[in-house]
């Protein structure tokens, strides 16, 4: 339900709305801390760390992982984590039961979605997709190899093929390959899969995989190196040899903005709310950290690259690799001062998840039950809220309650009042039925009226 809810969020979202996760300002109050997951890379018990402090969690598993090649991704609403072994099977990490087991065998290439499902091409380039924990078996197989797999929103897989020339071949479980070639350049994916950007030196091409619409070209000065999208996919990033980080409007192909890096970059790497971004610069080791708020570089951390890290986790925290250690730094601060280590810990894969055991959950409730009531005996009229979402997982709770309140909307978590119920995500309080219901018709999100007689009538 909230990786739907957050979809919608995004796909109801036109060019100039305010609900654009891509236009989130920078803040000290960010969402609700995340996790981060210690990977042995030779094998053994994961460990998990809070963030910012990277003070470890009481969680650990039960049973050993084998030694992994490298972790694949996360589905933190059904709690797994998915990593490769050395011995072309795909592992997965229950979260909850904190128990590991071999998911599927002979996978050459694998991929999670941003709904969490996992895509996997075995030695037979048969494609596999696992969601909810269920196998669906696509019909047709990959006509390539992939250099690159992605997942999209739809239930369709994305691949990069390698190949005299670049072709991106888009293939479901109901339906043939198709496919388009690419320019050749830095290949970027929108976080639902519907759009397709390649930095190809004079121009940033965007292309959409399904072949609805003609790629539409946006030229550029300086040499385009990389690109990348905001996380509600309305806004194209491109960095450049020539020291600048463009930004573009990803409908009109118009420029808006042009902010100035210390030199020539080559990679970009973003949060998951669109607050901040990393620049890799053309030579050495190090991320200079944007800003997306303010639109200015912010400052420069030294660590090297790797798939994993660097990467940013809520609130505002840069994690890096420094010699053998794994640090976190404040971003909302100036010179970005330590504020954790884990020593010894470099040679680990680390996984920045937005799951958090019960254990370790802070109190993030802005409103309840009986705020609801307390209200409704001041006023006049009861109160009304509109409910956009349930989760057995508070953490998801509380971050979609985030990204809902920083797009402007009067968004809270209700507790629930037994164990087997749900966090439910509520928007309000509104005067009136008619007002709530209203809402839920803009915000293009499943929701339903709830009032405080519902609530005492639980």
């Amino acid at each position: 339900m909230l990786g739907v809810a957050v979809l919608l969020l995004g796909t109801a979202c036109e060019r100039e709305t305010k609900l654009s996760l891509g236009n989130l300002p920078a803040t000290t109050r960010g969402p609700a801390p995340s996790s981060v997951l210690r990977i042995p890379s030779g094998g053994g018990a994961a460990r998990l760390y809070r963030m910012p402090t990277l003070e470890p969690s009481t969680w650990t598993t039960d049973d050993k992982l084998p030694p992994i090649e490298h972790p694949i991704g996360a589905d933190p609403e059904q709690g797994l984590v998915y990593v490769f072994d050395g011995k072309q099977n795909v592992v997965a990490l229950d979260l909850e039961t904190r128990r590991v087991r071999t998911s599927l065998e002979q996978i050459r290439y694998a991929a999670v979605g941003p709904d969490g499902a996992l895509y996997a091409v075995d030695t037979g380039s048969t494609v596999t997709q696992l969601v909810r924990r269920a196998p669906v078996r696509f019909r047709s197989k990959l006509q390539g190899t992939p250099a690159e797999l992605h997942g999209t929103m739809t239930g369709a897989v994305l691949a990069r093929l390698t190949g005299p020339a670049p072709v991106l071949e888009t293939l479901g479980s109901d339906q043939a390959p198709t496919s388009m070639t690419l320019a050749s350049g830095a290949f970027a994916t929108s976080l639902y899969g519907d759009l397709v950007a390649v930095a190809a030196d004079t121009a940033v091409v965007l292309y959409a995989p399904q072949g609805k619409n003609r790629p539409l070209p946006v030229p550029v000065s300086g040499h385009a190196r990389a690109a990348m999208f905001s996380p509600s996919g309305h806004r194209v990033y491109v960095a450049q040899e020539d020291h600048r980080l463009l930004v573009f409007d990803r409908f009109s192909g118009a420029e808006l903005q042009a902010i100035a890096l210390p030199g020539g970059a080559r990679a970009l790497r973003g949060d998951q709310y669109g607050q901040w971004l990393m620049v890799r610069p053309d030579s050495g080791d190090s991320a200079w950290v944007i800003d997306i708020g303010r639109a200015r570089h912010t400052g420069t951390v030294a660590t090297k690259w790797a798939a994993d890290l660097p990467a940013i986790a809520s609130p505002n925290t840069l994690l890096a690799r420094q010699g053998k250690d794994v640090i976190a730094r404040d971003l909302g601060k100036s010179d970005f001062p330590e504020t954790g280590r884990v020593e010894n810990a470099a040679d680990d894969f680390w996984l920045v998840i937005g799951w958090r055991p019960a254990q370790d959950v802070e109190t993030v409730i802005t409103a309840d039950s009986t705020a609801i009531a307390a209200a409704d005996s001041e006023a006049a009229a009861p109160s009304v809220y509109l409910q956009v979402s349930s989760s057995q997982n508070p953490s998801w709770a509380s971050e979609l309650s985030e990204k809902l309140r920083a797009a402007g909307l009067p968004a809270s978590v209700l507790p629930p009042k037994r164990s087997d119920e749900a966090f439910r995500v509520v928007l309000g309080p509104y005067a009136s039925r008619d007002q709530a219901e209203e809402t839920g018709r803009k915000i293009g999100m499943p929701s339903f009226v709830v009032t405080a007689q519902d609530e005492a009538a639980r």
